[in-house]
């Protein structure tokens, strides 16, 4: 069953045999009050999970596969309201129950250009209300972008970017120059021809000199906000060194094993890709991302391009003997929520979101969320739950 928000009920608690709280696995039950959990007390319904697991929600620290919902094609896009509808609905049934979307401000233009930005700004304001899940905006700057800054620093000043990542593909792109079939992807999703790219790369590689300055200005920015930074695609020990000492305390997606053990002597947080974890690799060639976590090199497993991933990838590194789903599942629940500085959520302990999610784990490769709570509030449902009213009543949710 999946209701409209308006019929979305509210859930004052829920109680199961098997749920993942600081003690392990047990039975437990849990009481939510004004979207957290709390002490029990208030009047209304409470769900039994019965033998489904019950685990906190997803936090879900970088993911862009929203693009595909926005531009499925090159060059054919779609309105942002109903494209981010049905991103919430693929989140809720892939039990992230909360979204940083991966939002770029390059240099390039088109689905990655400013206008695409305030796009996404203006479809998450419109739909506030309406989507279940809690969505938020990783801001992807690209660093030869030096005029997108005072956008970036508006941006972050006015509080619509929540976790902000450094980024510098320029430099991948410029190798890639001569592969005509790259350079005609890279010009369809910037939504202009081949010599517009190569101009707008180029003019951007000119001012190489000024991009230090203006990055380490929009770091402190973004720390002076509150905001946790990272650095993107760290391809040596220096260069995460150098993050380090502006703030930005998360590596994400570093591109060699030196680079994860540099970031853990710094006690950086680690974040690789969960479809790696799926995949058995990489498909650029980086790390294997269940290699890091077997060495302690990995504390977050975000969703890339593929939100189906961070469930499966948890799992599966569980099937694999690798860490028990207790420590796996914190690689993308509690771990990302405290990368991004999201304190509030991540467990199933008193004073944090009620968000959870009841997962049948039966077929432990391939796992199926059959509820996802958000905030107290039950927002998806595979099948009817039964609901314990107060003074002992019993109805179907």
């Amino acid at each position: 069953m999946d209701t409209t928000l308006a019929l979305h009920p509210t859930l004052t608690g829920l109680s199961g045999r098997r749920v993942l709280t600081a003690g392990g696995i047990a039975p437990a039950g849990l009481a939510f009050r004004d979207g957290c959990i709390g002490a029990p007390g208030a009047a209304g319904p409470t769900l039994d999970a019965g033998d489904l697991l019950v685990l906190p929600g997803i936090v879900d620290i970088h993911g862009d596969a929203f693009e595909r919902a926005v531009m499925p094609r090159p060059g054919v896009s779609f309105p942002y309201a109903g494209a981010l509808f049905d991103v919430d609905r693929q989140l809720l049934s892939h039990g992230i129950t909360t979204e940083l979307h991966g939002v770029t401000l390059s240099w390039e233009g088109g689905l990655r250009g400013e206008a695409y930005a305030e796009r996404m700004f203006d479809g998450l304001e419109r739909m506030r209300g309406t989507l279940g899940a809690q969505h938020h905006v990783h801001l992807r700057f690209e660093a030869h972008h030096l005029d997108g800054l005072d956008t970036a620093l508006a941006w972050i000043a006015s509080g619509k970017v929540r976790f902000l990542a450094i980024n510098d593909h320029l430099p991948q792109m410029l190798r890639r120059m001569q592969d005509t079939r790259k350079l005609a992807g890279y010009a369809e999703r910037a939504e202009c021809d081949t010599a517009t790219f190569r101009q707008r790369l180029e003019q951007a590689a000119a001012r190489a000199a000024e991009v230090p300055a203006a990055v380490a200005r929009l770091i402190a920015a973004a720390r002076a906000a509150g905001l946790q930074v990272a650095s993107h695609d760290d391809g040596d020990a220096a260069t995460r060194q150098n993050f380090h000492q502006q703030g930005c305390t998360v590596a994400e997606f570093p591109l060699t094993v030196d680079v994860a053990r540099a970031a853990r002597a710094l006690r950086n947080l680690t974040v690789f890709g969960a479809p790696n974890v799926i995949r058995g690799g990489s498909h650029t060639g980086a790390p294997n991302a269940t290699e890091m976590i077997a060495a302690g090199l990995c504390d977050v497993l975000a969703s890339d391009y593929y939100y189906p991933a961070p469930l499966q990838a948890a799992f599966r590194i569980a099937q694999l003997g690798v860490l028990p789903l207790p420590a796996a599942w914190d690689l993308v629940s509690r771990n990302p929520a405290r990368a991004a500085g999201l304190a509030d959520r991540g467990a199933l302990s008193p004073g944090l979101r009620a968000d959870a999610i009841l997962v049948d784990d039966s077929n432990p490769a391939l796992p199926q969320v059959c509820a996802t709570i958000v905030g107290g509030v039950l927002h998806h449902a595979t099948r009817a739950f039964p609901l314990q009213q107060a003074g002992g009543e019993r109805r179907a949710a």
